[in-house]
């Protein structure tokens, strides 16, 4: 291939993938129901110290997990008191380190007023630390040479040496199935097992690694997060592309209008945003960037019908496939999918 031509497709690969690097996107906070729906409509609850390693410890941080949980400004859990807990639990003379049935789970909750009560094994908690070496290169012997008036300074390498340097690298695993049982009922409404890890490595003459101690908090909070949220919902930040062409725009002002609510969508106002593709609308009704991003001016604000409605007339007015749009349908579809479950998970009991 001739040299400019070379240079020519490489000059325009690189234009389109600033372009489309350069994809204003607005970032939308969406709620997810719970993973596992029955233990979520469980809200007053209580935590029984759980067996194995760690295991009362871990318990109580799974009580501070749950108290935490905070949607709209309201607290979602009902935690029974800690101290009229352990008391019931003295007085019936159970260990505070041993596993406790269904049966007897279910008979403390009932006489701590809990519709549920949380408890459970620790499986693993360990670190350990392996030792291994890594080769390192330095320069031994440096030639010697001299600048124009005749002072020395150092040139290349002309000897090395070779060496080793010890190395470290540690781990942390952390496994626990905790389980929910319903006091009504006395059966397990939830229970998996929960595993998180966390590893670092560092060698004596660079960073060294981190403490064992430090890894199994982390590879614990990894486990606290995938816990919290199978039993209550969720928000997630969903990154939404905005569309820019201005295919269909014949008016000026609409262009004006759309090309403004684009800076605006940048600069992190979809407020302003959604007012302005609003009036570009009514000017130009056949644009599918304008429904498009109307489309997530509604999801923006919740309205997962109205965004549906509007990124169906954009991809009926595109008339193609288009991976935007694409995506925009599998998400809302997905919402409106989860509402009843969210709405159930969010009624106050």
């Amino acid at each position: 291939m001739h040299r400019n031509l070379k240079l020519s497709l490489l000059l325009l690969l690189s234009f389109f993938m600033i372009l489309t690097g350069c994809a204003t996107k607005v970032r939308v906070n969406m709620l997810q129901p719970a993973a596992f729906h029955q233990a979520s409509l469980t809200k007053a609850v209580a935590v029984l110290p759980f067996s194995g390693k760690d295991g009362r410890e871990f318990a109580a941080e799974l009580e501070g997990v749950l108290s935490s949980v905070n949607i709209d400004d309201k607290q979602y859990f009902t935690l029974v008191d800690r101290v009229s807990l352990d008391k019931i639990i003295d007085e019936m003379k159970f260990s505070q380190s041993g596993l406790i049935d269904q049966s007897t789970a279910a008979r403390i909750g009932k006489m701590v007023g809990a519709q549920g009560i949380y408890t459970g094994v620790v499986t693993l908690s360990n670190s350990k630390s392996t030792r291994y070496k890594e080769e390192r290169r330095e320069c031994r012997q440096r030639e010697i040479k001299y600048d124009k008036d005749g002072k020395p300074y150092e040139g290349s390498c002309i000897s090395w040496r070779n060496y080793q340097v010890r190395c470290t690298k540690r781990t942390a695993n952390f496994e626990v199935t905790p389980k929910l049982i319903e006091v009504s009922t006395g059966r397990i409404v939830y229970s998996r097992n929960l595993a998180g890890s966390a590893n670092s490595s560092g060698c004596e003459d660079r960073t060294l690694p981190a403490e064992e101690q430090e890894l199994l908090t982390k590879a614990k909070n990894d486990v606290k997060k995938k816990f919290r949220k199978d039993v209550a919902p969720y928000y997630v930040t969903t990154e939404i592309t905005i569309m820019d062409s201005t295919d269909g725009i014949e008016s000026k002002e609409a262009k004006e209008k759309f090309k403004a609510g684009i800076e605006y969508a940048d600069k992190g106002r979809i407020d302003s945003a959604c007012e302005l593709w609003g009036a570009a609308m009514i000017l130009a009704s056949k644009s599918f960037a304008i429904l498009y991003d109307r489309g997530v001016c509604a999801e923006s604000r919740g309205d997962s019908e109205a965004a549906l409605t509007l990124y169906k007339q954009a991809d009926k007015m595109l008339g193609k496939p288009d991976d935007d749009i694409t995506l925009a349908l599998t998400r809302v579809n997905a919402a409106i999918k989860n509402r009843k479950k969210l709405e159930e998970q969010l009624r106050s009991k």
